[in-house]
Order: structure tokens, then sequence, then C-alpha cells
């Protein structure tokens, strides 16, 4: 079966990688533990939209990585909602509860993430994909229009085509303008 084939090898290529085993921090107060290959630490961290990130162990078996990550799991989530991200945009970390999650581990590296978004404030959960792109963080689109900043899941966006270019017509007025 040359199909089951091919999957074995995949499987047993991705499983004997090393992998990372990490926490990662987003505003202003929520922590995770997260596992990823090696060699996509930065990328898989950025992925998520961390503000700050720990590599706490290296394994060489994936299996284990995730055995690990359940058992710290147990302590600290192994996942953080995007509502959540989204509420914590704009702030900073709690340096001093991270330090305190930090302290329980010995990092061997730690991350600190600037998106380069410059909020003044909390932005407007919308579903909209006009304005102008201030820049995204994780899966969250930041745009600003008519005066106010608004974020979007772009898994809300899926199946939808992106062009650039002003729209034709207003179709609705910006929440700053009241």
């Amino acid at each position: 079966m040359p199909g089951v084939q091919g999957r074995v090898s995949k499987t047993r290529w991705t499983v004997f990688d090393d992998h990372a085993v990490y926490l990662a921090a987003f505003a202003p107060d929520q922590f995770k533990i997260g596992v990823t290959k090696e060699w996509r630490l930065d990328t898989r961290l950025r992925e998520q939209g961390a503000d700050r990130a720990a590599h706490i162990r290296t394994v060489d078996d994936g299996r284990i990585a995730r055995r690990l990550e359940a058992e710290i799991a147990e302590e600290i989530p192994d996942r953080v909602r995007v509502p959540t991200k989204l509420a914590g945009l704009g702030q900073s970390v709690d340096t001093a509860a991270w330090n305190d999650l930090l302290a329980e581990f010995e990092p061997s590296e730690t991350f600190a993430f600037d998106y380069g978004l410059a909020l003044d404030s909390q932005p407007v959960d919308e579903t909209m994909a006009t304005g102008t792109v201030r820049g995204t963080k994780g899966r969250l689109l930041i745009l600003d229009r008519g005066g106010s900043t608004y974020a979007v899941d772009l898994r809300e966006l899926v199946g939808y085509e992106v062009t650039e270019g002003r729209q034709q017509r207003e179709l609705q007025s910006s929440l700053g303008s009241f």
C-alpha cells in the first residue's frame, strides 16, 4: 500500500524532528504552554501573536514533547482564545507575573515581539476588510478606517478576495465620529 507507506514516513520524519516546548505570554496576563518543531519556534510564536515567549525545553521526539506539554497543561493552559488576545491588544505583558512563571523553568532563550501596531486605544472587534492596514498580530488584522481602529479575526475573512484601492461607496460611519 504505497499511500500508507508515504504517510508512515511523513509521520516518522515529523515525529523525530527536534521539538521545542515553549511558554507564550499574551498581554496583559495570559500564558500558555506549547510545542512546535524547534526550527519553527520563532515563526510559530508570531503566528499565535505572542507578546513574549520562552523556549523551556528541547526534545528529540514529538511524542515526548506533547507528553511534556500535557503535563504542564495541568497547571498552565495550552491555548489562548482569540477574544482574549483581542482584549489584550494595546496593553503590555504583566512583567511580574511573567517573571514569576519563568522562575519555575530554566528557559534556554526568551523572546519579546513588537508588531509595530502603536495602538492608542482598544480596537473595535469587527468583521470587515476595508481600511488602511496597520498590521497583524497572529491572526488578528488591525485596520484604520474613518478615525477608528478595528481588529478582524482573519479566519472570518476566509473566502474573500482582498484588493488594493478605495471602495466607491461608504457602507458605515466610523465609530469615532459619534
